[in-house]
């Protein structure tokens, strides 16, 4: 069985090759891909060479413990989003010091009302569980620049399929990323880009 499918192979060849190039670094914060990411670029030869690492950051716990989160942010949540997925990326980057942090967070798919935490059946009792979010993941890069975020829907509710989605689109994002910021025209536009962005973070 080929591990990883051929398109993912490729992309992380290229960032394996740019990071290489570059004498730059990577790691990952990753939570509902499950680890596909860090799976998958280490499975290019030579990745410890550009791969500092990851973190699989999954329950609010976890959160608390791992991520940098104060009690005040788990008390706050409300589920994956783009400030959540921009502070996984940067608690990681102080503590790895990586030039790169990839971070990544969604919903895969469907959780049983079992399942579900105290906080999230009182929102879904309120009609605020939004189950048509299932399939959206939110992706964040911090690295010399500044920080970028993208939201990507895959359209499917199956579980399996969206974590491998969302770690084929983070890695299409990270590359997106570095090919930009290779170039001078590119580092211009993307830092107008981080300026407008914390603009708009302070409104």
């Amino acid at each position: 069985m080929e591990f990883p499918a051929k398109d993912v192979k490729v992309i992380c060849e290229e960032i394996s090759k740019i990071l290489l190039e570059r004498n730059q670094s990577l790691s990952v914060s990753e939570g509902a891909c499950g680890g596909l990411l860090s799976a998958y670029l280490i499975s290019v030869p030579g990745a410890s060479k550009f791969f500092d690492g990851g973190r699989l950051i999954y329950s609010l716990k976890s959160r608390l413990k791992l991520s940098g989160w104060k009690l005040k942010d788990i008390e706050s949540y409300t589920g994956p989003g783009e400030a959540g997925v921009v502070k996984l990326a940067r608690s990681l980057k102080i503590e790895f010091g990586s030039t790169y942090v990839l971070s990544e967070t969604g919903f895969a798919g469907p959780s049983t009302y079992v399942e579900l935490t105290e906080k999230e059946r009182s929102l879904n009792e309120d009609n605020k569980y939004d189950e048509s979010k299932l399939g959206t993941v939110y992706l964040g890069v911090s690295g010399p620049y500044g920080e970028r975020t993208e939201v990507v829907k895959t359209g499917s509710n199956d579980r399996s399929e969206n974590m491998q989605l969302f770690a084929k689109y983070g890695l299409e994002f990270l590359l997106k990323v570095l090919k930009e910021e290779g170039t001078k025209k590119g580092t211009e536009n993307l830092q107008d880009d981080y300026e407008s962005d914390e603009t708009s973070d302070e409104d």
